[in-house]
């Protein structure tokens, strides 16, 4: 009797779920490299059992086709800009998948057997019209890459944390208001993108992730950042660009790798020296802010090369003047009336951008600077430039439109400087 029930359980599975003895073991990843890409069902059926790759991408589905169900070894599925509104049960079968790419389509919900598909290594749901993320997610435990940008996600489950081998997880343009403790589990997590949500705060087990190398935050309603921030000593660009942050923490000082941090369009009006102690940074934007004064020590900067701070109310640029490594300075729409000879301090200048402001004095000091290539004072207050201004010998573009000059002084312009450069009044 015992053997009669298990040869009728046998000869189910057999009959109604056939994946189960007929999926062979995974191609390694150098023959997956090789295997045909087929991209239509036509000629897929005719190979069903070598169908490793499958793309049909943007061929108006409103379904995903019940042929691929027979393609028991599939490893790689593509199914991106369709009209594919729910997955079929028979899909959690082929559990030889290893991508399953449903990227801009309209499924509405993720089934919890979506746990079924352990060998699952990239998911990508972009662009659909999810809500939730069942728990049963977190059994993916060779997932690396999951993508749920641009959809309707009001939060995460706490479970997410149990994704131990995640590496990518990208939440931009969803609904989030909150992030799970657990988030700091997540600690093979290399990319975290999270523009575009409704974040108030950060969990401070944030700090946790060390391997970490680039967080995406703009776009949100952050008004302050947890202090464990500066424990990601690995991030290399952090944006943070967009929200309600009226101060930077000391504790990003800890970030040594950091290259690239935009700060802009906060209501940041104070910034301290230690802040900036980021001897990789490279890029800073603190555009669209209330700073009134910025001087950084150039010793705890010894890297930058662009600075943005448009839109601020600075009238004294002398700190920023001593960058020596800036090759890129946007100080347009602040509040500077003059510049000084200590403009000289930017040694490896190529493109300055001081456009609207009140400026009416230019020390003839700005004809030193031999590397600079465009040059724009548009929107200012200036009657004179004098004949030291032909020493910018690499100088290309040059902006003075709307300002006080006389047409005499637009003619001495046009001969002080190198034939070929091109001058706009």
């Amino acid at each position: 009797m015992h053997l009669l029930k298990i040869f009728i359980c046998f000869s189910w599975v057999f009959i109604f779920n056939p994946t189960a003895l007929a999926q062979k073991k995974l191609l390694p990843p150098e023959r997956l490299k090789k295997a045909p890409t087929y991209r239509s069902l036509e000629e897929a059926n005719m190979n069903k059992r070598r169908v490793y790759k499958l793309v049909l991408d943007g061929q108006k589905l409103n379904q995903v086709p019940e042929d691929i169900a027979r393609y028991v070894n599939i490893q790689e599925l593509y199914l991106r800009a369709n009209n594919v509104t729910f997955l079929p049960d028979w899909i959690f079968s082929l559990t030889n998948l290893q991508k399953l790419m449903l990227g801009e389509n309209s499924i509405q919900a993720l089934n919890p057997e979506i746990s079924r598909l352990i060998n699952l290594e990239e998911l990508d749901l972009f662009s659909n019209k999810l809500t939730t993320i069942p728990p049963e997610t977190s059994r993916l435990e060779k997932l690396r890459k999951l993508d749920l940008n641009w959809n309707q996600i009001i939060s995460l489950p706490e479970e997410i944390g149990k994704l131990g081998k995640l590496e990518s997880l990208y939440l931009e343009r969803n609904q989030l208001e909150r992030l799970p403790e657990s988030l700091g589990e997540l600690l093979d997590l290399r990319e975290l993108k999270l523009r575009e949500n409704r974040l108030v705060s950060l969990p401070g087990s944030i700090g946790k992730l060390s391997k970490l190398n680039q967080l995406t935050l703009a776009d949100n309603r952050l008004a302050d950042l947890p202090s464990g921030i500066g424990e990601l000593r690995q991030i290399t660009q952090l944006d943070l660009r967009s929200n309600a942050l009226t101060a930077l923490p000391d504790e990003l000082s800890g970030m040594d790798g950091l290259t690239s941090l935009d700060a802009s369009d906060n209501k940041i009006s104070h910034i301290s020296k230690t802040v900036f102690s980021l001897p990789a940074l490279e890029i800073l934007d603190l555009s669209s802010n209330r700073l009134s004064e910025f001087k950084p020590d150039p010793a705890s900067l010894p890297n930058l090369k662009r600075l943005e701070i448009e839109n601020n109310r600075l009238n004294d640029p002398s700190g920023i003047f001593a960058l020596r490594t800036l090759k890129t300075l946007n100080l347009s729409r602040n509040r500077i009336e003059r510049i000084e000879p200590d403009i000289t301090g930017l040694a490896n200048i190529v493109e300055l951008d001081l456009s609207s402001n009140q400026i009416y004095s230019v020390s003839k000091s700005i004809g030193m600077l031999s590397t600079l290539e465009q040059l724009d004072l548009s929107s200012n207050k200036i009657r004179l430039l004098t004949r030291e201004i032909g020493g910018l010998k690499s100088l290309k573009k040059i902006n003075l439109e709307k300002n006080q000059l006389s047409d005499l002084q637009k003619k001495n312009i046009r001969k002080y400087l190198p034939a070929g450069i091109t001058i706009q009044f």
